[in-house]
């Protein structure tokens, strides 16, 4: 009895071949999945170079002033016709209605107003422009600083409101007369010096030390204090802090003259001058050493290496002696300082605008200013203060780990695709042996029984 077996279609290839074709289907399908997985990463690496996505970065916190704001209006036409000084007896006189118009458009403006209202820094050949041709620069704006000397206090009369009057020696020794209603901070008197934005008002004379003297009339909201300018500060020594450096802790940072000094040789220092090359890196065991000695570090120049931004804001500044109107602030930390004494440090940069945002890494270079307190979780701890001269980008090195664990994988996928084309190929050229084979013997036993029954027997 003969037997017949018939093949399941489903569990093999009705040809011979390794693969059925639902099975091939699924292989190619894997391996399109694999290789868009694959090129996914690798485009994400190339196209983020390390930095924080846009879409999870905070963004940062900005407290500059607002490019665009709303200016008051001097009545420069009404104050002209109320003014008078083209004869010394007029020169020698403050018209009543004249200050009093001046004083209340005064009142109008804020430290704000200078620069959209081309506010210009009165210097003594300026006084004497203004002192020669009075009638074209009525209610102008000017800024002063200087030291206050013929300081008097007026009470509120019937017209005018309560308010100062003085004399200020510019720093190239100029002299303006200065009129300001109010006093921010503290009372003013001779010999302090102070900042003072106005409008000029007209040519006014007085006798001054036994000599009549004629100069610009300014009449301002308010004054506030202010310091002699440093100027431009080419060197930076350990000296410029004096011998107790531990004091300065207590003090503010923007009240104390060494940390301006600082800001300004950032501005000033010609970056060729500092061999940055050979400067400290900030890591842990510096960091260690700058907790335990601050005062070692001071006029020092330090790399910060990469590290993360935590927080970014540009501040305005108050009246300083560097006359800086802005600063970016912020701080940065870094894995290696987790275990030292700081793990983050305070910075400032005069920087414009760096770009940067919370979660950016960066590299830095500066100069360590002193220690400051913070509330932190656990208590009161200290940062270190850097004024920074550099702050940039820092792209992570093309050959990292993540690139090195890329190139493994693309290597086995290629691998695999080898593979398993070689094993397809070869799958192919034996099935094609076998098919052959089969055929081979069906035209025997077919050409056997076909055969004349004597022939077979012989």
């Amino acid at each position: 009895m003969k037997f017949k077996t018939t093949s399941t279609p489903g569990n093999a290839p009705s040809d011979g071949k390794l693969f059925t074709d639902r099975e091939r289907r699924k292989l190619l399908f894997m391996v399109l999945l694999f290789a868009a997985v694959t090129g996914s990463m690798i485009w994400g690496v190339v196209t983020s170079g390390g930095k924080v996505p846009a879409a999870d970065a905070r963004r940062r916190r900005d407290s500059a002033p607002q490019s665009e704001i709303a200016t008051p209006t001097f009545r420069r036409d009404e104050l002209a016709a109320r003014v008078k000084d083209a004869t010394r007896e007029e020169r020698a006189d403050i018209e009543t209605p004249a200050l009093a118009l001046a004083l209340e458009d005064a009142r109008l403006y804020t430290w704000d107003h200078f620069v959209p209202m081309k506010g210009v820094e009165l210097s003594a050949p300026l006084a004497a422009e203004l002192v020669a041709n009075p009638g074209e620069a009525r209610a102008r704006v000017v800024r002063l600083r200087g030291v206050l000397s013929e300081f008097v206090s007026y009470p509120e009369s019937q017209s005018l409101p309560a308010h100062f009057r003085a004399l200020l020696t510019l720093d190239d020794g100029g002299k303006v007369f200065v009129v300001f209603q109010s006093c921010v901070e503290y009372e003013f008197g001779n010999d302090d010096y102070v900042h003072v934005d106005g409008l000029f008002v007209k040519t006014l004379g007085r006798e001054v030390g036994g000599t009549w003297l004629e100069a610009p009339l300014v009449v301002g909201p308010r004054a506030q204090v202010s310091f002699p300018a440093l100027g431009k500060v080419a060197t930076l020594a350990r000296a410029d802090w004096g011998e107790d450096f531990g004091r300065y802790d207590e003090v503010s940072t923007n009240e104390r003259v060494e940390y301006w000094r600082v800001v300004s040789y950032a501005r000033d220092v010609d970056p060729a001058s500092i061999d940055w090359a050979k400067a400290a890196v900030l890591d842990a065991e510096t960091m260690g050493k700058l907790s335990e000695d601050p005062a070692q570090f001071l006029a020092v120049p330090l790399r910060i290496p990469p590290c993360r931004i935590q927080d970014i804001w540009t501040q305005r500044q108050r009246e300083n002696p560097a006359r800086v109107a802005q600063l970016t602030e912020g701080w940065i930390g870094a894995n290696e300082w987790l275990r030292t004494p700081n793990p983050v440090i305070q910075f400032t940069t005069l920087l414009p605008d760096p770009g940067f945002q919370i979660g950016s890494e960066v590299t830095a270079r500066g100069f360590f200013v002193r220690m400051n307190q913070y509330e932190a979780v656990g208590g009161t701890r200290r940062a270190p203060v850097f004024v920074l001269t550099a702050l940039e980008p820092y792209e992570l090195p093309k050959e990292s780990v993540f690139s090195f664990v890329l190139y493994i994988v693309g290597g086995t996928f290629v691998g695999i695709v080898a593979i398993f084309w070689y094993l397809l190929r070869r799958d192919s050229a034996k099935a094609a042996e076998l098919d052959a084979e089969l055929a081979r013997r069906r035209r025997e036993r077919r050409a056997r029984s076909s055969a004349p029954a004597g022939e077979s027997r012989a």
